[in-house]
């Protein structure tokens, strides 16, 4: 270390001069100083959010009423859990009393992710859900007439719930047992029914190993095509993982097919090779596509009960890998810090014109 970079160490972290006179060794000072760095950018993290927070808040008071019907094309908001259509929806996805259907005791998971979201728990990822489904709804597809393909599906609750309603959904993903496979489990393909939550018509879903960024079936094949919170994790330099998945989609559907698409968006605008910002939301995405239309105009606005339930994103992993229902009641995981970014959930509809 040459004496410019000791110099500006010992200004940046004085404390560090108790350990150099300690006589630690140069391996426990490079701990102590990584520490003191990572404690000193976290510091400055929480800083820049609060301000955006307050600055927020003070210039673009949002509300949304839960008695009005829900837009789509938006952002995860607190006030959804009070609308009574979404609330019906979690509830059906959330149905406690048949817990006892899945064969739980014999899964072989291999963390403690448990993704037990009971009645009452706000958790984001079903707010996608519901709101996947009332666009299906809303679109005229929620019926046996119709067949869906689900991408980067992994053994979402979605997908039983969906088999019930359509006539065929077909569930497709790497299940390659790496790094996702809580989520995206390998023997899920040929056991589908040992990770239900609920009874579901089996012959109704279709489980398949397959790159979401190539779909192995013809054009003009689906009239729904949703993906919930994957595609920004497709890979490639300026998200274009996320642009093919999103052309495969819009090969697949028919015309007049919807996509039903959620992502993750950075609120405060940070950069980020895999969650969109303002920016490369519409550069790398949106302005992208040709033939697929967002159904309606895209509202980014967060209301401002929303901000006020930030977590961050130690305690959104805490939340999602604990049985702490104490800790989940009074703690919403709707909008996460992770490290300088606001990170919560947007839908996208698109149609097929």
């Amino acid at each position: 270390m040459s004496l410019k970079s000791k110099i500006t160490l010992l200004l940046h972290h004085p404390s560090i001069i108790k350990y150099l006179l300690q006589g630690n060794n140069l391996k426990n000072i490079r701990i102590k100083i990584r520490e003191l760095n990572e404690r000193s950018e976290q510091t400055k993290n929480e800083k820049e959010i609060s301000e955006f927070i307050t600055s927020l808040k003070q210039n673009s008071s949002f509300y949304i009423d839960p008695l009005d019907e829900p837009k789509l094309n938006r952002l995860c908001c607190i006030e959804d859990w009070q609308n009574n259509g979404i609330k019906e929806i979690i509830s059906e996805l959330q149905k406690v009393s048949l817990y006892d259907y899945i064969h739980r005791k014999n899964w072989e998971m291999k963390s403690n992710i448990v993704n037990n979201r009971k009645a009452g728990l706000i958790h984001r990822k079903d707010w996608e859900w519901a709101l996947g489904i009332i666009a299906m709804r809303r679109f005229g597809k929620l019926n046996k007439k119709c067949t869906a393909i689900g991408i980067g599906a992994g053994r979402e609750e979605v997908l039983f719930y969906l088999a019930n309603y359509l006539g065929h959904v077909y569930a497709t993903d790497l299940y390659d047992g790496n790094d996702w496979r809580n989520f995206a489990p390998s023997d899920f393909p040929e056991n589908p029914k040992r990770y239900a939550p609920f009874p579901y018509k089996e012959d109704a879903l279709t489980v398949l190993k397959m790159d979401g960024t190539n779909l192995e079936f013809p054009s003009d094949t689906f009239d729904i095509a949703f993906s919930f919170s994957s595609i920004e994790h497709f890979g490639g330099e300026n998200h274009s993982g996320s642009l093919r998945s999103l052309k495969e989609m819009e090969r697949v559907l028919k015309i007049g097919g919807i996509a039903v698409v959620t992502t993750e968006y950075i609120l405060n605008d940070k950069e980020h090779p895999e969650f969109f910002n303002r920016r490369t939301l519409y550069n790398d995405l949106i302005n992208r596509e040709q033939k697929l239309q967002l159904v309606e105009p895209l509202d980014l606005r967060i209301t401002t009960n929303t901000v006020d339930t930030v977590l961050d994103y130690a305690s959104a992993v805490y939340w999602d890998t604990s049985n702490d229902e104490e800790f989940k009641k009074n703690h919403p995981l709707v909008l996460i810090r992770v490290k300088d970014a606001l990170v919560t959930s947007l839908m996208l509809v698109f149609q097929k014109h």
